[in-house]
């Protein structure tokens, strides 16, 4: 079984598209503080997510699996099931 829970802080406003059928696709890397690293998030949109302005810095935790990186060799993704926003 690949299932991972992380948390981290978004640093970045994440990028959107959608699916021909007119679903959103969030992209972004999350900084995990602990251990200092960065990892990609891909996350198909079915909470509803609101509009990320104000929301750089904020930490998150997210729940998913890892799949390899189409982009760089060698990384790794987590395709995302969920998002939770953490209160400060």
């Amino acid at each position: 079984m690949n299932k991972v829970f992380l948390a981290g802080r978004l640093k970045i406003k994440p990028d959107v598209a959608y699916t021909p059928k007119g679903g959103k696709i969030l992209k972004f890397p999350l900084w995990v503080e602990d251990d200092g690293f960065i990892i990609d998030v891909v996350y198909l949109d079915r909470q509803g997510i609101r509009d990320f302005a104000g929301m750089m810095g904020t930490t998150v935790m997210v729940s998913g699996a890892l799949t390899k990186s189409k982009d760089r060799e060698g990384t790794f993704t987590c395709k995302a099931h969920k998002i939770i926003w953490m209160e400060e």
